[in-house]
């Protein structure tokens, strides 16, 4: 049960990471076949994906806590450690390496633009403290692609309050009413003009910046609690369900391309359906895996490989874009040269190359950084353990 709910979010997250590595080379293919070009730019709806799942992730570690831990206080300083030494780490050493990258492009006459956008001191610290999302110069220009990180700090910040508030469904609709509420006078209040009309442009800071992107959590907060058992795996999907959580997928993504890349009619709009047709798109892996058999080996490499990218998708996510600057300096004039079929070849041949190289490189980030920082994470849980233990002993003597 466990290997196959980790296996189906690995699928998810695999999807993504494919997604958001396609929308940034097709830029660099500018004579791909008009739908290969559509199609990839759906894929920058990937973050959606990984905040579902993120979202999904938080409430299982939740409530999985709280079955051992002392009280409410100890199952989120328990969750703060675990989400700071998983993030913090390999974004700190983005901000390094990703700063030298834009020092030596700058010193050596390099175009500095291809690198970073235009960012001082103050934005590296926001940066440093998870508080990006809120700066239109610190938000996507230290690291790129950061924004998500940010906006999922953020969400990290609120999760175990709203965990615990969401105890039930009626409790549940309260705390989305108000997050939806928050998230819609904080946009009036900034940018729309104190009106609901807020023309949000796509990869605009507005686009961006968390009351847009709020509402992609939400859905997978309720994602959590109305599929849990067949997220676990402790209820089976029946092939008639499967096939209507598909077309419910399917009709999301159209609507998400119709909102967004595709006929931008509502940028604002586009992430919390792309949100919606993630939750579909798992729940159809979950019925697939339930009803995966040894009668299909030929599949098995694919398995594998979205089980790796998932696995790795934090840190493919951070580094495959020093691939990406790599092809644009080196290869854009090849790239844009070619006809629609070599385009298309070599638009594929570069995806699976970059995956490739970004694969390697997180793995040896994990090695040198991510390993240290999860043992020294496991450290300072069982002390935190150790000392709530104490606490509730001495609590019980008193009584």
């Amino acid at each position: 049960m466990q290997q196959r709910r980790i296996a189906a979010l690995d699928a998810g997250r695999a999807l993504a990471i494919v997604g958001v590595v396609a929308v940034h080379l097709s830029f660099q293919f500018p004579n791909l076949p008009d739908a290969v070009t559509l199609i990839a730019r759906m894929g920058q709806y990937g973050v959606q994906l990984f905040f579902v799942i993120s979202a999904i992730t938080i409430f299982m570690t939740l409530e999985a806590d709280c079955e051992r831990c002392a009280g409410a206080g100890h199952v989120a300083l328990r969750f703060y450690i675990k989400r700071f030494f998983r993030i913090a780490p390999l974004y700190y050493a983005a901000i390094a390496i990703y700063g030298l990258i834009s020092y030596g492009a700058k010193h050596s006459g390099y175009e500095r633009a291809w690198v970073l956008g235009a960012h001082g001191p103050m934005d590296v610290v926001l940066n440093v403290l998870f508080l990006h999302a809120l700066s239109p110069t610190a938000i996507n220009n230290v690291v790129p692609g950061g924004w998500s990180i940010g906006v999922e700090m953020l969400f990290y910040l609120i999760a175990p309050v709203l965990f615990f508030i969401a105890t039930n469904r009626t409790r549940l609709i309260v705390a989305t009413g108000l997050l939806l509420a928050l998230s819609v006078a904080t946009m009036s209040v900034a940018d729309c003009h104190d009106t609901l009309d807020c023309h949000v442009r796509n990869n605009s800071f507005l686009y961006f910046w968390p009351p847009v992107q709020a509402p992609c959590f939400i859905v997978g907060m309720w994602a959590w609690h109305a599929f849990r058992p067949h997220l676990l795996g402790a209820s089976a999907i029946t092939r008639r369900g499967a096939w209507l959580y598909g077309t419910i997928a399917a009709v999301f993504a159209l609507g998400t391309a119709a909102l967004g890349v595709w006929l931008a009619m509502a940028h604002a709009l586009a992430p919390v359906c792309a949100a919606c047709g993630a939750v579909a798109f798992l729940l159809v892996v979950c019925a697939y895996r339930a009803r995966r058999t040894s009668q299909q080996p030929e599949l098995a490499w694919l398995r594998r490989c979205a089980a790796a990218l998932g696995r790795e998708s934090y840190g493919i996510y951070l580094w495959h874009f020093i691939c990406v600057y790599a092809t644009f300096h080196f290869f854009d004039g090849v790239l844009r040269q070619t006809d629609s079929r070599a385009s298309l070849a070599l638009f594929v041949a570069t995806i699976v190359s970059v995956l490739m190289v970004s694969y390697g490189l997180s793995r040896l980030s994990d090695q040198l950084i991510q390993g240290r920082a999860t043992r020294l994470s496991r450290g300072l849980l069982a002390r935190v353990d150790r000392r709530f233990a104490i606490g509730r002993r001495e609590l019980a003597e008193r009584r």
